[in-house]
This record gives structure tokens, C-alpha cells and sequence, in this order.
């Protein structure tokens, strides 16, 4: 049962590793291509930035994104990292931030690559200001 062995990978990689408690985990158990994702409480940038650069750390073939909702009136803000665990099961991690930062070329509906550096900047961050 893919589902099982999902949630079992998940929760192997989570006992594995230091890594914050995530606030949900979703199974998607396709035969072909069996994933979960996992939400992070999104506290503040610096902490969800530094939460999403320590699950980095433990993945495979990783990527960071941020993204920005549909509706243009709202300033809510996902970051996210998507990678593969030890068993090659795709994961992909995010949280949410009410009132991200300006990111230039992220448009409502609009996804982007980040640069590791700028989560690192981010998580460095301590009561600044995020550009």
C-alpha cells in the first residue's frame, strides 16, 4: 500500500533528522509517483526560511520556490523547497507568511525560483525589515 509506506518514509526521515514538528502531512499515493507534502507553521520569514534550509539539508535533488495566491488582495506569501527523500519518495515542504516580503518578478498567480542565499538572508533576519 503506497500510502502507508508514504507516511512511513515521512515519518522515518522526520524521527532522522532535527527537524520542527510540521503543522500537516498529505499523502498522495500513486502507484507511479507516490509524494507527500508538508506544511510548516508560518511563524515569520526568518524562521520559516530557516525551518525550510533545514529540511533542505536532508533532501535530494532539491529546489526552492516562492509564490504568490491568486487573489491580488491579499499579501499572503508561500515559500517552499520540493525535493526527494532517502526512498525517493518526492516531498515537497512549504509554509505561508500573511505579509511577505517584496520578491521582484512574483506577481499574483506567478511562482519563482529562489536563490539559496536569499532564504539564507531571510533566515538571518532578526526583527529587520525583509526586501
Amino acid at each position: 500500500m503506497n500510502t502507508s509506506r508514504v507516511l512511513c518514509s515521512i515519518a522515518e526521515h522526520l524521527g532522522g533528522f532535527e527537524l520542527n514538528e510540521p503543522v500537516q502531512v498529505t499523502v498522495r499515493a500513486l502507484r507511479s509517483e507516490p509524494s507527500a507534502t508538508v506544511q510548516l507553521p508560518g511563524r515569520s520569514l526568518p524562521e520559516l526560511a530557516a525551518e525550510l534550509l533545514a529540511w533542505a539539508d536532508t533532501l535530494d535533488n532539491v529546489t526552492a520556490t516562492a509564490r504568490r495566491p491568486h487573489w491580488p488582495d491579499d499579501e499572503q506569501l508561500h515559500l517552499e523547497v520540493r525535493g526527494d527523500l532517502t526512498d525517493d519518495t518526492t516531498v515537497k515542504v512549504f509554509g505561508g507568511l500573511l505579509n511577505g516580503p517584496d520578491v521582484p518578478g512574483l506577481g499574483y498567480g506567478c511562482r519563482i525560483e529562489l536563490s539559496w542565499a536569499r532564504l539564507r538572508a531571510w533566515a538571518s533576519l532578526s526583527g529587520e525589515v525583509a526586501a
